[in-house]
């Protein structure tokens, strides 16, 4: 019996990017570490997805009925398109998985996984922290003031779930109503918890034209997602995986979501507008973009973050 996983916790929305993903990551980690995807509600397309995780090796959740009951004392008439249970769910995972697991690492679903976990999976966090990298806005910000930022990602983290700060954080959402989503949460109750490890495995997709090592996992949190189509500054080698995907698995078509004609035509013309600014020798507004290249590119604490030496007792 493994003691350490990797989840996801995905709706039927968007259990095509999740599944794209926890197969790459099935085929990334050890054999040593499960791959769980955990469902937050009823799939009309079970059988589809019970098929695709059985034949790749991957642990299906159906936590459905217990998060129902959770959510049923949370005000979430604030709820919008980035507060939604499965979003939230996450932060219960130390009441979703199986007690057997000591070592969670959770990514999101709109990510993808291109390089080797084995470092990821080695490092042993201690109970009552948790391993992430930097958010997108403190990359800005500290490739603006050359000053370190504190405020980190939800969409890819490490921890112990005997122990962890998502319970608080849930209970900090609660109380405070849908305004403040899952990661403004944990940011809000983490204190001293964070251990930080660098961007190489929770690489914001914006910065993808900028990375001089391609990452291993790249996160694709802002819109166009790469399944809609190739915009800049992704390319053919991040959409292609998803028609790759629907080739081996044809059951997964059943939960394709399509984007509108006029948001793909938006899509391009941002695309267009962002890759003549990148390549043209025009005036620059905002951030150096060398600037954020040394924040977001800038692997070394994972020097320290990631020693597999890391243990309950040792000093963070």
């Amino acid at each position: 019996m493994n003691i350490q996983c990797i989840v996801y916790v995905t709706d039927e929305n968007y259990f095509f990017p999740t599944a794209v993903s926890a197969r790459q990551a099935r085929d990334a980690a050890s054999s040593s570490t499960d791959v769980v995807i955990v469902l937050t509600e009823r799939f009309s397309h079970r059988d589809e997805a019970e098929d695709f995780c059985k034949s790749c090796g991957i642990i299906l959740l159906d936590c459905s009925q217990f998060l129902a009951g959770r959510f049923d004392k949370v005000d979430r008439r604030e709820f919008g398109a980035r507060i939604s249970i499965a979003a939230m769910g996450r932060l219960l995972l130390s009441d979703l998985l199986p007690e057997h697991y000591r070592q969670v690492i959770y990514i999101d679903s709109d990510t993808q996984i291109v390089g080797d976990l084995a470092a990821l999976e080695e490092v042993e966090v201690p109970r009552g922290k948790v391993l992430a990298a930097l958010d997108y806005m403190s990359i800005m910000e500290a490739a603006r003031t050359g000053k370190p930022q504190s405020y980190f990602n939800s969409g890819v983290l490490k921890f112990d779930p005997t122990d962890w700060i998502g319970p608080a954080a849930f209970q900090y959402f609660s109380e405070h109503g849908g305004h403040l989503h899952d990661q403004g949460a944990l940011n809000t109750v983490a204190g001293d918890a964070t251990i930080f490890m660098s961007n190489r495995w929770n690489f914001p997709r914006q910065f993808l034209h900028l990375a001089e090592e391609y990452p291993t996992i790249i996160h694709f949190a802002s819109h166009p997602k790469p399944w809609d189509g190739v915009y800049f500054p992704c390319s053919r080698r991040e959409t292609v995986v998803y028609d790759q995907a629907l080739k081996a698995y044809p059951s997964l078509r059943h939960f394709v979501r399509k984007v509108s004609l006029p948001r793909r035509l938006a899509y391009r013309l941002r695309s267009i507008r962002d890759r003549i600014a990148n390549y043209l020798p025009l005036p620059r507004r905002g951030t150096d973009p060398e600037a954020i290249r040394r924040v977001v590119c800038d692997w070394r604490a994972d020097q320290t973050a990631l020693s597999p030496s890391r243990h309950v007792d040792a000093p963070v």
